[in-house]
């Protein structure tokens, strides 16, 4: 059989989006890994379909980000162009924002082998500026492509829906950033007592980032 024209190509995304791209994104919203989200859905899909529209998601809502924390972030706009019979049309372009956008970071330095200093340092910092403030640097990634006997002892601490919910994601090959939600705490308080934990967090409120030394 050949391959599939940009047609069928476009039919099936449609189709899978009217019949489960909904049902993907709201239970991502509510925490669902990508396994009990393929349990849910009542129309057949493809993991990796489910695992895209889920970083798709993740992304949107940024519960994750691609560039660190407190960063600039590029503005999308559209711009107006005429062609040479002078018809109007628009066109997306992304800029990057100005310097001045850029959230001052102070630093925490801390060595990771203080568990318990660096638990309580990380819960006061959450309970000061909420977890929709604060982020983690999260290697899954990475891990998975260039250490992967790391990345096996990593999973083997944490309990099976942590698990499941990092093996469930597409991660990409880079560092990016998860915001520190109640899945989050748990994974990094986890890993923290297994002495495997070592990203930075940043907290936005206070304009702070706990650096692992």
């Amino acid at each position: 059989m050949g391959e599939r024209s940009p047609f069928q190509s476009a039919l099936a995304d449609f189709t899978y989006d009217v019949a489960s791209g909904g049902a993907i994104r709201h239970l991502t919203d509510l925490g669902y890994t990508a396994k009990q989200i393929a349990e849910t859905l009542s129309y057949p899909t493809p993991m990796n379909r489910i695992q895209e529209q889920m970083w798709k998601r993740l992304l949107e809502t940024e519960t994750i980000l691609a560039q660190e924390p407190g960063s600039p972030r590029e503005i999308s706009k559209f711009v107006r162009e005429y062609d040479k019979y002078g018809r109007t049309s628009f066109r997306m372009v992304s800029e990057p924002a100005s310097q001045e956008s850029r959230i001052c970071i102070a630093e925490i330095t801390i060595s990771a082998s203080e568990k318990e200093r660096l638990r309580g340092i990380l819960q006061r910092k959450l309970s000061e500026n909420g977890e929709r403030a604060s982020y983690a640097a999260c290697d899954f990634g990475l891990l998975m492509a260039d250490k992967p006997e790391k990345y096996c002892r990593l999973l083997a601490a944490l309990d099976e829906c942590s698990q499941d919910y990092i093996e469930g994601l597409p991660w990409e090959r880079k560092v990016v950033y998860h915001r520190l939600n109640e899945r989050m705490q748990e994974i990094v308080f986890h890993l923290l007592e297994s002495g495997l934990w070592q990203g930075d967090c940043y907290f936005l409120a206070t304009g702070e980032r706990v650096h692992l030394i």
